[in-house]
């Protein structure tokens, strides 16, 4: 049966957490030492005004094939990282993988109340796992709660693919485990740990979340690396025998 590996992580900017100041850390090397996976799904990725990303250089380091999402001009110097119309470069999301994909679409999940980044997007690629089809979409659902991550995985659900195709959705929800399984139904949580803050974790928001022929065979929640979240990271397993009961060719 075709594995695979795949890691979320949101690396906030490339910077500490607020408790250290937002200095940055060794983003290359936290990357580097996640096990290089066949797939990353990664939040918050920072690209300053005339350069290229620490994301963009390991990508190109390491062999990924990229697909990138930008989100909206953000800033790093003004207190702490975020979205900011006069900010000094761009904060987005991107897919990593080594796998074959080709990019379905953008996803529109916004405008919603409170969200600093208006037209906010999940990113939908589709995955050549041996010779299956498998929908990835990259999420990273606003943090104002609690109406805002309720109201985007309201809007995810609708725009997914159909029930009957393999699908992963990963990324930082801003929303515990239990809520998002009720809003996105017939999905199932890959993993399951805390996450965030990631000194000293009481909640899990990062989440991997499973519909349809694909099986678990391992799952852990990756200790500090940087970041103000803990990475995810899970070995996945197309199920051969299910996707032939689910009639998908």
């Amino acid at each position: 049966m075709p594995e695979f590996t795949l890691v979320s992580f949101n690396t906030h900017y490339g910077l500490g957490p607020l408790r250290d100041d937002c200095g940055p850390y060794d983003l290359f090397g936290a990357l580097a030492g996640l096990g290089e996976p066949d797939v990353f799904v990664i939040q918050e990725v920072w690209r300053p005004d005339g350069n290229t990303g620490v994301v963009d250089e390991f990508a190109t380091a390491h062999g990924y094939e990229r697909h990138d999402l930008e989100f909206s001009r953000a800033t790093i110097t003004k207190r702490w990282p975020h979205a900011a119309v006069d900010g000094e470069g761009t904060v987005g999301l991107a897919i990593l993988t080594r796998i074959p994909a080709r990019p379905v679409a953008a996803l529109r999940l916004g405008p919603t109340i409170g969200d600093h980044i208006p037209l906010r997007r999940a990113l939908h690629v589709e995955l050549e796992v041996a010779s299956t089809p498998v929908d990835l979409v990259g999420v990273h659902l606003t943090s104002r709660l609690p109406h805002g991550p309720p109201m985007q995985l309201r809007r995810l659900a609708h725009a997914l693919p159909p029930p009957e195709r393999p699908t992963i959705i990963a990324g930082d929800c801003n929303f515990w485990g239990p809520g998002v399984l009720r809003l996105l139904p017939g999905f199932r949580r890959a993993v399951v740990g805390r996450t965030w803050p990631a000194p000293r974790p009481h909640s899990q928001i990062d989440h991997v979340l499973l519909r349809g022929a694909i099986d678990v065979d391992a799952a852990e929640v990756v200790g500090p690396v940087g970041s103000d979240h803990r990475p995810v990271r899970v070995r996945l397993r197309v199920n051969e025998t299910m996707h032939e009961e689910y009639g998908v060719n």
